[in-house]
């Protein structure tokens, strides 16, 4: 037991993560998470094992080793098709490996003009400053991963980082920072 609040939230370590159906190897695994920086919900302790929720609200445990402390977030939803589809490789058997990698490269868009926001589905705009009507930055597409700057007491506006993106978006439409949650600038 770490003795931190919960819940929390971490990130995944890396590419690849699984989740159990318990808190050990010998339990079957659930889910197989292929997306570095993706935000898990904490809501449990059991050695070194946590019970963690994902956006989708699909509950299992994660070893502690593969998530690190660094706030993130997801904009929810289902991402868009790829434009470039993944390189497909074989194993040493010719069989299919298993695709992984970051999507968040290809999840980000630069606006020509603010009326380009409204044609990203369920995009959420990444402003300039905490305002709706502060100038665009970016179009966060649904699936894009980054990391949270700052989220002030009230707020409904957080700080956020996407590649080389840095602005302000609203709290309802990210996953991965609670209501009320204070996160103090880095």
């Amino acid at each position: 037991m770490t003795g931190l609040p919960l819940p929390r939230y971490a990130a995944l370590r890396s590419d690849e993560v699984n989740m159990r159906a318990g808190p050990g190897r010998r339990f079957p695994i659930l889910w197989v998470y292929h997306r570095r920086g993706m935000p898990m919900r904490i809501e449990r302790e059991f050695d070194v094992w946590r019970l963690v929720e994902d956006s989708t609200g699909q509950k299992g445990w994660i070893q502690q080793a593969t998530l690190a402390g660094g706030r993130d977030f997801l904009v929810p939803g289902e991402p868009p098709g790829d434009e470039a589809p993944l390189e497909i490789k074989l194993d040493k058997n010719g069989n299919k490996e298993q695709a992984s990698g970051h999507m968040d490269t290809r999840v980000v868009e630069t606006l020509p003009t603010p009326a380009d926001a409204k044609s990203v589905t369920g995009g959420v705009v990444m402003h300039s400053m905490a305002s709706n009507d502060a100038p665009a930055v970016a179009v966060l597409k649904p699936g894009s991963v980054g990391s949270v700057k700052e989220c002030a007491a009230g707020s409904e506006w957080c700080k956020v980082s996407v590649k080389n993106y840095t602005g302000w978006v609203p709290r309802s439409a990210i996953w991965g920072v609670d209501a009320e949650e204070v996160i103090s600038p880095s």
